[in-house]
């Protein structure tokens, strides 16, 4: 057909209208992919109705479902291709299955003159993918849970402690045993002396986030956003399990993502027994830059496993995770983007702002609403300006694909992978950036649920610190000593923070009211004395200053009202915190789900639907492809 790339030409003679094909080509080249991709992206022919005419075309059988595949090879190299081997049967001659993906595949198959062959069948890619897996079960689960070769050589929450850990944890509880039964108060002044240096860490560290200045959103201040023809493909990964309930919002949120269609490659990761779940999303028509990805059973069954599945298959150069009951900012992706393009190659992460929406469903709500808002908008930004790693969020993680592969992707035997991984990407060289978008997230408004996930967070925090404490040496010529330090402080600090709050809460109030903190008898008791009332006012400020700020600069000055229950919250951080060292002790892996689509209340999701500015509003006129800038 005049005037078509040969990878649509064949589309009119099967129904198609060559107007609309035209049409197609043109945007592609526009957009800058494969016109076989933008007309199947934009839902103009359904991937079977494409493939199924490609077979017409060149005379070969074609197969919505795919005969047995050999097992064996790279997986992520014949999904490239798009050619794999069929199992020999004596009632077939099929040897091949052809499912060239759009882009150059198709143009390499439709070059190579495969016609009227009896021993090739066409696929659609997604069809082929699906039964690679299958075949390939059993090593991509290994890959993935880092049981291969590969994985065993990588400092993991497999192996727990190592002997040097567990001699030195044996001989502080002994001592500790010993000291406290002969001396209780003598004991209790030297823990608290020993342990000073890191809470007064922990609350300068904090202090110092807050006199940053917030990031700027610079979508809204700076009005600009990067040309689509210069946007790299965007891998979405969304592990989810058991979550009906969320799904068709999910659905939504996902298809209100504003991006190039053909730029995006979004995969649903779904455990292959969580049958529920693959029978809701099969009765639903998904669109054509989604596909479900069945995650092969194996061990451990968790977050982080399905995420390094999903990463063997990415496409995108830029990958993302978002959670079932998120809904990310519409524009999160080109912002990201365009971040990512501005920066040097050693950017190699993004972390947005994660905003609880469901504030009215109670106190707990409430204050977890409170902690976000300190979190992201005051601690992680003002930690990031100086240079200094935080612990990424479970969310709306902004990653360069080529960093999280050099790395292995993520732990799958941790329960907070995200933790963990933004420490790995900075021990290889990388830094970490704030993103000014938000993603919606629902908070656990009942206090057995609150309680479990905490417990899942403060376990993977001690799994995080011994794992990356196997070779201390090691993570300090890695990381380099400001980041080695700031890491102690935000894992170990916090967990023995956490884990004594209420000792420490409880002897201080003591001393008060007693009047010995504020009446030492000599120089030794003075110097005590200050430090102790040092550490408890800044103890006292990062507990309601940081949340407050953070309200006030997210616009939500409502949450102020349960400041006065914090160290209530606390409190029950506290438990959550010797929960997850027992657990720890008893069942280091179990993974504590967190159920989704309880909430009662939601106080921005129409806003997150309905974003403020728009194209038109932002960019005085777009300027041509060869021109644009960003």
């Amino acid at each position: 057909m005049l005037g078509l790339p040969a990878e649509l030409a064949f589309l009119a003679d099967h129904g198609v209208p060559p107007v609309q094909l035209q049409e197609a080509a043109r945007l592609a080249e526009r957009t800058g992919v494969s016109p076989s991709r933008q007309v199947i992206a934009s839902g103009l022919v359904t991937e079977e109705q494409f493939y199924r005419a490609l077979a017409a075309e060149l005379g070969l059988r074609f197969l919505p479902r795919p005969p047995p595949l050999q097992p064996g090879g790279d997986i992520a190299a014949i999904l490239r291709e798009g050619l794999a081997v069929t199992r020999v049967r004596p009632d077939s001659p099929v040897r091949f299955a052809a499912a060239p993906p759009p882009g150059p595949a198709l143009r390499r198959f439709l070059a190579a003159g495969a016609r009227a062959r009896g021993d090739i069948v066409v696929l659609p890619p997604s069809a082929l993918a699906a039964e690679l897996r299958r075949a390939n079960a059993g090593t991509i689960a290994r890959a993935a849970a880092w049981l291969d070769e590969a994985g065993r050589q990588r400092f993991s929450a497999r192996t727990g402690t190592n002997w040097l850990q567990k001699a030195l944890a044996f001989i502080l509880v002994a001592v500790l045993s010993v000291t406290g039964t002969l001396a209780p108060t003598l004991t209790l002044v030297g823990v608290m002396l020993t342990l000073g240096p890191v809470f007064f860490g922990a609350v300068i560290l904090r202090l110092a986030a807050m006199m940053e200045r917030p990031t700027i959103d610079l979508w809204r201040e700076h009005r600009w956003q990067i040309d689509d023809s210069r946007l790299p493909v965007y891998t979405v990964a969304v592990p989810i399990f058991g979550e009906e309930a969320v799904l068709d919002q999910l659905i939504d949120a996902l298809a209100a993502i504003d991006y190039p269609a053909a730029k995006l490659d979004i995969r649903i990761l779904v455990e292959e027994i969580d049958w529920g779940l693959r029978r809701a999303l099969a009765a639903r028509e998904l669109p054509p830059f989604m596909q479900v990805v069945i995650v092969p059973r194996g061990a451990p069954q968790t977050k982080p496993r399905a995420l390094n599945a999903a990463l063997a298959e990415a496409r995108g150069e830029l990958f993302t995770i978002f959670d079932a009951e998120d809904i990310p900012d519409p524009r999160q992706l080109r912002l990201a983007a365009a971040r990512f393009l501005r920066s040097d190659a050693d950017l190699v992460c993004l972390q947005a702002h994660l905003v609880i929406d469901n504030t009215e469903d109670g106190w707990l709500a409430g204050c977890f609403a409170l902690e976000y808002a300190g979190l992201f908008d005051v601690l992680n930004p003002g930690l990031l300006q100086s240079g200094l790693p935080i612990m990424l969020g479970g969310t709306s993680n902004h990653f360069r694909t080529q960093a999280l592969r050099r790395v292995g992707g993520w732990d799958p035997w941790n329960v907070t992978e995200d933790a963990d991984i933004g420490f790995r990407l900075v021990r290889t060289g990388g830094y970490i950036a704030d993103l000014p978008s938000r993603t919606l997230e629902e908070a656990p408004s009942k206090l057995r649920a609150w309680l479990k996930q905490r417990t899942r967070w403060y376990k993977g925090y001690l799994q995080t610190l011994i794992s990356h404490l196997l070779l201390p040496g090691r993570l300090l010529s890695e990381a380099g000593l400001l980041s080695t330090l700031t890491f102690l402080v935000l894992t170990l600090g916090t967990l023995l923070g956490t884990f004594f709050y209420p000792v420490f809460a409880a002897v201080t109030g003591t001393a008060i009211l007693s009047g010995s903190l504020l009446s030492p008898d000599g120089p030794l008791e003075l110097l005590l004395s200050a430090a102790a009332l040092a550490l408890a006012c800044g103890g006292i400020c990062v507990v309601f200053l940081i949340p407050a700020l953070g309200a006030w600069r997210r616009g939500a000055i409502g949450l102020w009202r349960w400041l006065p229950l914090l160290p209530i919250y606390h409190l029950l951080a506290s438990l959550a915190a010797w929960l997850a060292l027992y657990e720890y002790l008893n069942d280091r892996f179990a993974w504590n789900k967190t159920a989704h689509g309880l909430a009662r209340s939601s106080r921005y999701r129409d806003r997150a639907r309905s974003p403020a500015l728009t194209d038109a509003a932002a960019i005085p006129a777009p300027l041509p492809p060869a021109d644009a800038r960003y």
